[in-house]
């Protein structure tokens, strides 16, 4: 498989609707993708410039993006957590300033172990995003961000192998006399 957007495809949904699907497959364990997600520190390698997140049902994640002088925060609620498969965010605070009470912008992610590979299959669904012109924007941002995502959780698999390879075996104990 070749490194290239099209890894990143668009599986279903339009514009109109506010919502964008993207599925991706990485060559790496559904537990390094699901750590990527779910840790601040990995989320800080891919997805942002600070993170922190409490990975329970009803705990925050807040992250902030250098932007020029001002740089950016956001703020969600998980929603929906299975560990190891899935993890649903609902934005209380994002970028475009949505107030708590009025937010309809919730992204998920369902993480699948098949033929050997990760398939994630990522939702950003937003009810009140404002045109075609913004949605085709977070499309394409979805694009890069998700390929940030799959090389950071391919490395980090190749490096744990390489690191298993490398391990002296544990030597047979001699038995005491």
């Amino acid at each position: 498989m070749k490194n290239s957007q099209s890894e990143v495809r668009k599986r279903a949904g339009s514009f109109s609707s506010g919502r964008i699907v993207k599925k991706v497959w990485i060559k790496a364990s559904t537990t390094v993708v699901y750590s990527a997600l779910t840790e601040s520190g990995e989320l800080m390698h891919w997805f942002c410039d600070r993170a922190s997140i409490n990975p329970i049902e009803g705990g925050e994640f807040t992250a902030s993006w250098k932007a020029g002088r001002a740089g950016q925060k956001g703020r969600a609620v998980v929603t929906r957590i299975v560990p190891g498969s899935a993890l649903e965010l609902l934005w209380v605070d994002d970028v475009k300033g949505v107030q708590e009470k009025t937010s309809t912008h919730t992204l998920g992610y369902e993480i699948r172990s098949k033929s050997g590979m990760t398939e994630l299959v990522m939702t950003d669904k937003d009810e009140s995003a404002s045109d075609d012109e913004e949605l085709a924007a977070f499309d394409q941002g979805w694009n890069s961000v998700l390929l940030e995502l799959k090389d950071y959780c391919e490395r980090r698999e190749r490096s744990s192998k390489l690191r298993q390879r490398s391990e002296p075996k544990s030597r047979e104990k001699v038995p005491e006399r």
